[in-house]
């Protein structure tokens, strides 16, 4: 087995089609084949099903993918960085809406202070979303909002928030329990979004179902919706902590619910970490979790 005929075991998977790979990789479709027979010999066993007009993995092909996964992006990490090896390599991050805004400038800013030559390229996403780009290999390290499942992810938690309801000022209610919460005129994150999940969650173990009046990525836009009075809305409250504070919006107490989401920071335990992701991830030991009644 060589490194050439692990790349074109991956792009034939991709593409489950062997004309198709071979296309992608400028070789003749005889030599991808040659290339997986010579695997599979040496495997001793079939790792694709051949259909009619496709190929799909077998158990013992998926197992194979996930094995040299990790060396392809590692030596293509390297591939990358090839040209540039004097200087640093961006950290790339995917992150969870809810600590974009909250913490991770100020901890990007902090880390950067002691080590004035990283640079970190950041892309913010729903959670589901950073997950996927940490498993494709897109980023090299997540922060997401809520439960880590991924036996192939290392995790630790950094930070923890509660849930809060908000409600203009001049709103009528300012106390109410569950059932009645679901009966007012709802603006909610998108499902997917780990707000939307938790709440969802806890709406369904109650017997309920949501029928939001409003559904939006953006948290703000919720807020500003609050504030016209169009209804209430359930965010983290270190997003509406200040405008709670200054009177634009009040937050409203639900007797009979209370939840609080975890946000971690996610890196895959196969994946090639280079020195500055691996000092940037030890010094997230050191991170303080959001203030004080939060």
């Amino acid at each position: 087995m060589n490194y050439k005929q692990c790349v074109i075991f991956r792009e034939i998977a991709k593409t489950q089609n062997f004309t198709k790979a071979a296309n992608q990789l400028y070789m003749t479709q005889s030599a991808i084949s040659h290339a997986v027979k010579d695997l599979e010999e040496e495997a001793g066993t079939q790792l694709f099903e051949r259909l009619h007009r496709s190929v799909k993995l077998t158990p013992a092909g998926a197992l194979f993918l996930r094995e040299i996964q990790p060396i392809i992006e590692a030596f293509e990490s390297v591939e990358a960085r090839l040209p540039s090896l004097e200087k640093q390599p961006p950290v790339t991050i995917a992150s969870c809406i809810t600590y974009a805004q909250i913490a991770l400038p100020q901890l990007l800013h902090c880390f950067t202070k002691t080590h004035p030559d990283v640079h970190f390229k950041v892309q913010v996403f729903p959670a589901s979303e950073s997950i996927t780009r940490l498993e494709s290999g897109e980023a090299d390290l997540a922060f997401i909002e809520g439960h880590v499942l991924q036996s192939s992810f290392q995790a630790k938690k950094i930070a923890e928030y509660r849930l809060c309801v908000v409600a203009a000022p001049a709103a009528e209610v300012t106390e109410v329990s569950f059932a009645e919460l679901l009966q007012q005129p709802l603006l909610l994150r998108e499902r997917g979004s780990a707000v939307r999940e938790t709440f969802e969650s806890a709406a369904v173990l109650k017997g309920y179902k949501l029928f939001p009046l409003w559904e939006s990525i953006d948290s703000q836009a919720l807020l500003s919706a609050v504030k016209g009075g169009f209804g209430l809305s359930v965010l983290p409250y270190p997003l509406v902590q200040e405008a709670i504070q200054q009177g634009k919006v009040k937050e409203v107490k639900v007797k009979d619910w209370r939840s609080v989401n975890d946000i971690s920071v996610v890196m895959r335990k196969s994946r090639y970490h280079f020195q500055v992701l691996s000092e940037f991830w030890q010094a997230l030991d050191a991170v303080d979790e959001l203030p004080p009644n939060v």
